[in-house]
């Protein structure tokens, strides 16, 4: 993928959430409504989204790392050019933190179950590619498991008091590398071997 993934893989995380919030009358009807639309779910941090009365969810992706697993992929063929090899992508996984602030506990409650269970149901996603329409990266969601004091240091980072909020990971988003090297040819083989005496001495007549 290119290196616009982390943002296309945070706006595929709100349609999907606003997919699972659509239709949910609960939820989503009325003048009052805890999630009214799609714009009601913002990718800005939650200090900053609070601010406004219109912002009713957060999803804020807060910290980006370098898959472990995947650091010493091979190098891959480059398509159509048998000459040269392309450098591994960078495998990463993003960290996002969930926040509802709707201006009550009971409806924060709400939307903040509704949101796990639409991550449940949609744990692998597909971020299809632009340029292969029906083919794409897959990517597994899972809760991240944050105790509270480290969710109290993210809270802090932000210079705001704890709010009810959880953490997601997104695995394995790639970003394709640029870098490109000749491939080394295999030259011509020759083998040579020699007349091993002193087995032939040791057989018999």
């Amino acid at each position: 993928m290119k290196y616009t993934v982390i943002s296309e893989v945070s706006k595929l995380l709100r349609q999907t959430l606003w997919d699972g919030f659509d239709g949910d009358v609960d939820l989503t009807s009325g003048s009052n409504a805890p999630v009214p639309n799609i714009d009601a779910i913002v990718l800005r941090n939650p200090a900053d989204a609070a601010t406004d009365a219109g912002h009713r969810l957060s999803i804020w992706l807060y910290q980006v790392q370098q898959n472990e697993y995947l650091r010493n992929q091979p190098q891959e063929r480059v398509p159509g050019d048998d000459t040269r090899q392309r450098f591994p992508p960078l495998s990463i996984n993003l960290f996002y933190l969930l926040t509802p602030f709707t201006g009550s506990d009971d409806s924060d409650q709400m939307v903040l179950g509704r949101s796990m269970q639409i991550f449940h149901d949609n744990a692998i996603l597909l971020l299809e590619s632009a340029e292969e329409p029906g083919k794409g990266e897959e990517l597994r969601i899972m809760m991240s498991h944050r105790d509270l004091r480290e969710l109290a240091e993210v809270w802090e980072a932000l210079q705001q008091p704890y709010r009810l909020s959880v953490c997601y990971e997104v695995r394995v988003p790639q970003i394709d590398s640029l870098r490109l090297e000749q491939a080394k040819r295999i030259g011509d083989r020759r083998f040579h071997f020699d007349e091993d005496v002193a087995g032939v001495q040791g057989v018999a007549p």
